[in-house]
């Protein structure tokens, strides 16, 4: 008699996510980031692409070889234009929004912390983040409250 097993994976989440909210574009956000954090975020080509959101967002990186740790910049929200062929249309365009993490619409950006020997202050960050001028709000989220946490592992 054959059995027929079911593989059930989990993703440990053992990250630090951070959600901003700002008016900053995200060149600029991560300009700050850098200096007010003292890291050196640097944009990966291509950026994150998920073939089912057919976009891609915003994606910096840095690697703190002194804490272990690594720190990620993502963008939330990725505007992208639609061309519509119609005969009485006055615009050929409609502009969308998809988002990276649909249930937290309202933020714009997220940092990532990956701390392999939990040595930052959280806190900390998030107020530092919070003395940068066009910062709305910041606030930290549980990876594990997300639904499409998924997303956040690569």
């Amino acid at each position: 008699m054959s059995r027929k097993l079911t593989l059930d994976c989990e993703f440990d989440h053992d990250y630090t996510l951070i959600a901003i909210n700002s008016t900053l574009e995200e060149y600029r956000l991560v300009y700050f980031l850098n200096k007010f954090l003292k890291i050196k975020l640097s944009c990966e080509s291509g950026g994150l692409s998920f073939n089912d959101k057919n976009c891609a967002f915003g994606l910096y990186t840095y690697y703190c070889p002194a804490s272990y740790s690594e720190y990620v910049f993502l963008a939330n929200k990725q505007y992208f234009a639609n061309n519509i062929v119609a005969e009485n249309v006055l615009f050929t365009e409609q502009t969308h929004i998809s988002y990276l993490i649909e249930e937290k619409k309202d933020v714009d950006f997220f940092l990532k912390i990956n701390d392999d020997y939990n040595q930052l202050n959280t806190l900390n960050i998030i107020n530092k983040i919070k003395e940068i001028p066009g910062v709305v709000t910041t606030f930290s989220v549980a990876p594990d409250s997300l639904k499409s946490k998924d997303y956040l592992i690569f």
